[in-house]
């Protein structure tokens, strides 16, 4: 299915993780939001590039049976940037932040046990 298209002006629908680092472990949960225009009704949720499901809710929560690229689309709002969610099952783990990173910012790594 097509993504369609939504004026020049509309604003990017904004998708959030929590916790804000990849990867997690295996057995830790990921709640992803989805932010947009405030326009009520449906979010539209994408994983791997292809649409998978609308939901009334703004979030969802990914399991480790779910990793891939994920993307919502708010009401009245354009396709998020995507999110990358990964597990590991590593005992000790170098994590990213899941933001959005442009070229000059730092990139702050995190180390878990």
């Amino acid at each position: 299915a097509g993504v369609p298209c939504h004026p020049a002006g509309a604003q990017l629908s904004q998708l959030t993780s929590d916790p804000p680092w990849m990867p997690v472990f295996q057995y830790e949960k990921v709640k992803l939001t989805c932010q947009g225009s405030g326009t009520p009704g449906p979010t539209d949720w994408y994983l791997n590039n292809r649409h998978q499901w609308q939901s009334d809710l703004s979030y969802i929560h990914v399991t480790q049976n779910k990793p891939g690229i994920y993307q919502c689309r708010s009401p009245s709002a354009r396709l998020s940037p995507p999110i990358t969610v990964s597990f590991s099952n590593d005992q000790v783990m170098l994590q990213v932040p899941t933001r959005v990173l442009l070229e000059g910012d730092q990139l702050p790594l995190r180390c878990r046990v």
